[in-house]
């Protein structure tokens, strides 16, 4: 219920009133009531209205007469409210808006007619019968029009209702709910406030454009990365941020847009702050009048720079992939050819071509990681050395030299050459016997042909076979691999010398740009 009244639009005091007219008001009468005036036309004729303050329309003044009639016929939502109970008559249009209190507010006294808000209509009838009008705009009010409370919005305007003697005897309402329209706007509102917290929230920079492409409202994400002001976008001003060489392409995107009804292209944007371009996707959904004409785009701008080159260096490595991939399948197949003409074929073949390609399959590993874990020499040989799963290699082996980063060309046929070396000691050199040792030693040579990186592989505590009295064989592919495939793969310079006791083996190959050296690891 309304406890204070609410300030009107406008109020207007009681003018000044006419003087007493000492002629007797003329009687009414239903007659003079007009005809049909839909279903309140025939309620007002047929209401009792004896029971009422008002008494039989027979005789009723014919101000009220006249009130009556112009309110019936009218289709705007019209209440009179007569005499100081505020009695309501009320026509179709007002049965309307009262819901559920229809038809029994016809008749009844306007406080009760309407309990929830008897303060607001108390001061209604106070200034009205005082000669004074009220305007409301939009005025909010709890109504129960059907039993529950109920947020209504109303326009309201009320007039003084003068009798035949110049004095106000009732007053006139003029009631327009805008409660649907009031509760549009305020879905309105929330939606620029959601939209407003959308486009200043996201990452992307949000823009709306006519129809031709000319901006007409830029996010102020674009301001702060193109560091053009809210002016200086609009129009055709955006495209200044636009580098020059994608000015055409952006124009005829925008061109073949306008026939297409689709929007999407990329280009380079000023990154004000940092001073460079960065690339975009600029994508654009089209709003159409009620006839499916285009009317405006509203369109975001997507920062795809780090994805294009995450894609470059994709590329990159496909290609790159491709071609280690051929060059892997070349390599294993010169070692199945290698390795059948030393051993024929049957299980020993199996066996070390199984091997070898174990030792292909380790260096492919290490690869795969080498953009997060460079691979160095040590890793090569500790790779290697681990895979021959023999006790010897923790406790006789002794490894020294700096960190070596090996470039990835370089890697792959080294491992092998490795592996050979690895393995023929395992079977044949300083892992056989009690005394054998290992050590492996390198360093960095600098020379008038640059850096160089000079390995040295020394077995010591070999032994002679008791029969032949002759050192263990130790020729075959792995000694193959060193004295010719590393020289012409990798341009090393190597020499192989067994004795009845000691393999020496040096590898010396250019150390690139691409291969660094630092500490011991």
């Amino acid at each position: 219920m309304q406890s204070v009244e609410p300030p009107p639009i406008s109020a207007s005091p009681a003018p000044a009133r006419p003087e007493a007219s000492s002629v007797p008001p003329r009687k009414g009468g239903a007659s003079t009531l007009p005809v049909g005036c839909g279903e309140l036309g025939d309620l007002v004729r047929t209401y009792d209205w004896a029971r009422t303050p008002l008494g039989p329309i027979a005789d009723w003044p014919q101000s009220l007469i006249f009130a009556v009639s112009t309110l019936l016929l009218s289709p705007v939502p019209i209440v009179l409210l007569w005499g100081a109970d505020g009695i309501m008559i009320y026509n179709d249009a007002y049965s309307g808006f009262a819901g559920g209190r229809h038809p029994q507010l016809l008749g009844s006294k306007v406080r009760e007619g309407w309990p929830e808000v008897a303060d607001f209509n108390d001061h209604v009838m106070r200034v009205g019968l005082a000669g004074g009008t009220l305007s409301y705009r939009d005025q909010e009010l709890t109504l129960h029009r059907y039993g529950r409370p109920e947020q209504v919005w109303m326009n309201l305007d009320y007039s003084p209702v003068f009798d035949e003697g110049g004095q106000p005897a009732g007053v006139i309402a003029i009631v327009v709910e805008s409660t649907e329209r009031v509760l549009a706007e305020q879905r309105l509102r929330e939606s620029e406030a959601l939209f407003r917290t959308l486009a200043q929230g996201i990452p992307q920079l949000i823009w709306r454009a006519a129809i031709d492409g000319a901006c007409i409202w830029a996010s102020p994400q674009w301001v702060t990365y193109t560091g053009q002001d809210s002016g200086t976008s609009l129009g055709w001003g955006w495209l200044d941020a636009v580098h020059p060489d994608d000015v055409a392409g952006a124009r005829a995107a925008w061109q073949e847009a306008s026939a297409s009804g689709h929007l999407a292209y990329e280009h380079r944007l000023c990154n004000a702050p940092a001073k460079r371009y960065r690339w975009f996707q600029t994508r654009a959904a089209a709003v159409r009048d009620g006839e499916g004409r285009i009317v405006e785009w509203l369109g975001t701008s997507t920062d795809i720079d780090d994805l294009r080159q995450l894609h470059e260096r994709q590329q990159v490595m496909v290609a790159e992939l491709q071609h280690r991939t051929r060059n892997l399948l070349g390599v294993v197949r010169s070692i199945a050819k290698q390795t059948m003409a030393l051993t024929g074929p049957g299980e020993l073949f199996k066996e070390r071509f199984n091997d070898r390609l174990s030792a292909l399959s380790r260096v492919q590993g290490l690869l795969s990681r080498s953009d997060q874990e460079p691979i160095t020499l040590r890793a090569l040989i500790e790779t290697e050395l681990v895979a021959l799963d023999a006790p010897a290699t923790q406790t006789r082996v002794w490894l020294e030299g700096p960190a070596v980063c090996l470039r990835k060309a370089t890697v792959q046929t080294f491992a092998l050459a490795l592996h050979e070396l690895a393995t023929n000691a395992l079977k044949y050199g300083a892992f056989t016997t009690p005394e054998g040792r290992l050590s492996v030693t390198w360093r960095i040579c600098e020379s008038e042909e640059g850096r160089r990186l000079l390995m040295s592989w020394v077995e010591e505590g070999l032994v002679r076979p008791a029969e032949t009295g002759t050192p263990v064989p130790r020729g075959g592919y792995g000694r193959e691999l060193i004295e010719r495939a590393l020289p012409y793969a990798l341009k090393a310079r190597t020499c192989y010398a067994l004795s009845e006791t000691t393999l020496q083996c040096t590898i010396n190959i250019p150390l690139p740009e691409g291969e660094t050296a630092g500490s011991l690891p």
